[in-house]
């Protein structure tokens, strides 16, 4: 894709795009936990918030400690914390959505509700 890219502008881009994909793929894991927690309960609440972005937190753990054992990965602290921070964004996103709509309602058609 960039073939006049020097190695070390490749290496930049490599963690930048895999630290993204970090966070990005708790950002949806946290908000698809909090749409299972609520259940029938139907609303954000800050109770759920934390659960879920102390499952999401707990997730990453177990993942980074996971990789430990495998030869061709590393275990990183900080990926676990940027994964947490990931999740607390996604509930962040869903509370600001629950403001500004004022509680949570079905968006048109799709059988979905936030």
């Amino acid at each position: 894709m960039f073939p006049h890219a020097s190695t070390d502008t490749l290496e930049v881009l490599h963690a930048v795009i895999r630290k993204s994909a970090h966070f990005t793929e708790y950002f949806i894991f946290s908000i698809f936990l909090m749409h299972g927690l609520r259940g029938k309960e139907g609303a954000w609440s800050l109770r759920l918030a934390i659960w879920a972005v102390l499952m999401a937190a707990g997730y990453a753990a177990l993942d980074e400690f996971h990789q430990s054992f495998v030869p061709s990965r590393t275990a990183s602290p900080w990926d676990a914390l940027l994964d947490t921070v990931g999740a607390s964004a996604g509930q962040i996103v869903l509370w600001l959505l629950k403001l500004s709509r004022r509680g949570w309602r079905p968006l048109s058609g799709t059988g979905f509700s936030l």
